[in-house]
């Protein structure tokens, strides 16, 4: 069925947006020229093909078959573009008689320039009398188009006056009226082309359908309802996916997190970094410890953490002050309530207060648990920071000062007797490195079997078998039951080797405890060894302890200041509450 198109896609609405674009892009070609510095009269008729693109834009959209079709704004931004390029292309072609000693018509083609500017600004004065457009831009028109406007005035101005005084004092030319100068050239350096699949779709069309196993066009895709699939084996691929993210997620990268925080979590509990430092490195540092050193020094030590504990206290208060604030306001309005009430007996007929401050005072017991909650847990980390305030002063001590509190190791018949030990849990370290390296493949692995998993063509294979025998045949995700279970077993490879990692991981931590158990019965309570193992331990913890309590002392105060905000707002609804009733008393009194 055809039909005529609407008013915005007829002929001359099309015609207007090509003109328009048009114009735009030889605009591009004009200002590049411009950049580039080239000649003023190419500049010149570069600049008045802009002018008539933006004119006949203009004249098309404003034809009695496109009236309503473009905005006031948009035919004014047409208007005041095409006298913009005009006068450009007129200023232009003047700057170009400077060089051909054409001194009278300078003057006239920089008149023609600035009436072509003040007309511009005229219009957009008339159409927007109240949006003081011509001083700092209208609210239709782009600001950059009008600054561009007040630009160019500013430099024909300039130049105007400069041409007037040197013709009149120096060069004497008489001025040629508009009518008698000769026109300028243009230059036209764009043109509309079509894509050939808007100039031609059939041909497309047909192209497209006939090449079934070549992969879609960029432009229209496939052809129509090529990928149209039942409903049911629509939901029966979204059931696939769903169980097939849960097996990713949650069987997969989730197991190999969990392995690999307890590793870790194990390693940390054994201390066996600063055990390995200990051993290998007899006298001064270790380098890892070196820099934890460093960084516990640059940030404060001890001090730095009960400053940050000062303040936490600090918010505390200041969140309770608020609480008790509110809760005061309310008490003291009932205080006067039941004042004027025990005074005025039944005359005195308004709701009591308990009426209206239920909400109030369960809203602030929550707040008073919370913060007794908050103070609480404040107490567990300072309890923490005094027991290590110690041994962090020790770690943030000057360096020279550190490595002498740390007694040094050099007994070579202890340091024999440990030998075996410590590269036995070298050797299990190492090995826990290769599966951590092992996981993230296994990982990365999963993810690119899941994005390429689509098993499409089998539901619509299996779908047509369903319905082989009927067409009408109700076809139901629960029928597709078996071919998950079978699909889902490219996956069990991965998690048969999660299971291997998992049951190795196990092998490797008791043979660690128990060596590093070993180790730790060889060493002699009192030997020199010993005593280092046990300092960089401390200081190692006491690094770990740092860290802790600091990140336990920011989230303290992140939460006092974002409680603080609820607490604010309930003050304020008690004390506006507590105005109301006031005013409220004071009406019933007189």
């Amino acid at each position: 069925m055809r039909i005529p198109p609407t008013s915005d896609m007829s002929t001359a609405a099309l015609q207007t947006l090509i003109n328009l674009m048009l114009a735009q892009a030889q605009e591009c070609v004009w200002q590049r020229a411009a950049m580039d510095q080239l000649r003023d009269g190419t500049i010149a008729r570069l600049a008045i093909k802009i002018a008539e693109f933006y004119d006949a834009a203009y004249e098309l959209a404003t034809n009695s078959s496109t009236q309503n079709v473009f905005p006031k704004q948009w035919l004014t931004h047409m208007q005041v573009k095409a006298l913009h390029f005009n006068a450009a292309s007129q200023f232009r072609k003047a700057c170009e008689c400077i060089s051909q000693n054409k001194y009278g018509e300078e003057v006239a083609r920089l008149q023609i320039a600035h009436s072509l500017v003040k007309r511009g600004f005229d219009l957009l004065k008339s159409y927007f009398p109240f949006s003081s457009s011509a001083s700092s831009g209208s609210t239709y028109i782009s600001p950059a188009v009008v600054s561009d406007l007040k630009s160019l005035q500013q430099i024909i101005q300039t130049n105007l006056a400069r041409a007037e005084k040197d013709n009149d004092v120096i060069y004497l030319e008489a001025i040629p009226s508009p009518s008698a100068l000769p026109a300028i050239q243009k230059s036209e350096m764009v043109k509309p082309v079509a894509p050939q699949e808007i100039s031609d779709p059939v041909a497309l069309m047909l192209s497209n359908e006939r090449r079934v196993d070549t992969p879609p066009h960029p432009v229209i895709g496939l052809p129509l309802f090529q990928k149209l699939v039942p409903f049911a084996v629509h939901q029966a691929a979204s059931v696939y996916v769903d169980r097939k993210e849960r097996v990713i997620k949650e069987d997969i990268i989730a197991r190999l997190e969990e392995l690999s925080a307890v590793y870790h979590s194990s390693i940390q509990s054994l201390n066996l970094s600063a055990t390995l430092a200990g051993f290998e490195q007899t006298a001064g540092l270790p380098g890892p410890l070196r820099n934890q050193a460093s960084e516990v020094r640059n940030e404060g030590g001890s001090q730095a953490l009960y400053d940050m504990w000062e303040k936490v206290q600090q918010a505390s208060s200041k969140n309770t002050g608020l609480l008790e604030d509110a809760f005061n306001a309310l008490d003291e309005e009932q205080e006067n309530d039941e004042s004027y009430r025990s005074q005025y007996r039944e005359q005195w007929n308004r709701p009591e207060s308990h009426a209206f401050t239920s909400q109030l005072v369960s809203q602030g017991q929550q707040h008073r648990s919370t913060l007794m909650s908050a103070q609480k847990a404040d107490q567990t980390v300072f309890g923490k920071l005094e027991t290590w305030a110690k041994i962090i002063d020790v770690l943030a001590l000057p360096e020279q000062e550190l490595e002498q509190s740390v007694p040094g190791a050099n007994n070579d018949d202890e340091a024999q007797s440990g030998k075996e030990a410590i590269e036995q849990l070298r050797n299990l370290l190492d090995e826990m490195d290769d599966h951590l390296i092992a996981r993230r493949q296994i990982a990365d692995r999963a993810r690119k079997l899941s994005n390429a998993d689509d098993i499409s063509p089998v539901l619509l294979k299996k779908a047509a078998q369903i319905t082989a025998k009927s067409p009408v045949v109700k076809i139901d995700p629960a029928q597709f039951e078996e071919l998950f279970v079978d699909e889902l077993r490219k996956y069990d490879d991965i998690l048969m080797e999660i299971d291997r990692q998992d049951e190795r991981q196990g092998q490797v931590l008791r043979e660690m405890a128990r060596v590093h158990q070993e180790y730790s019965r060889s060493r002699e309570s009192g030997s020199a060894t010993a005593k280092r193992e046990r300092a960089l331990q401390n200081l190692s913890q006491a690094y770990l302890k740092f860290k802790e309590i600091k990140m336990n002392l920011q989230d303290g105060l992140k939460f006092y200041t974002d409680h603080a905000r609820g607490l604010v707002t309930l003050r304020e609804n008690c004390l506006k509450y507590c105005y109301h009733r006031s005013a409220q008393a004071d009406q019933l009194v007189e």
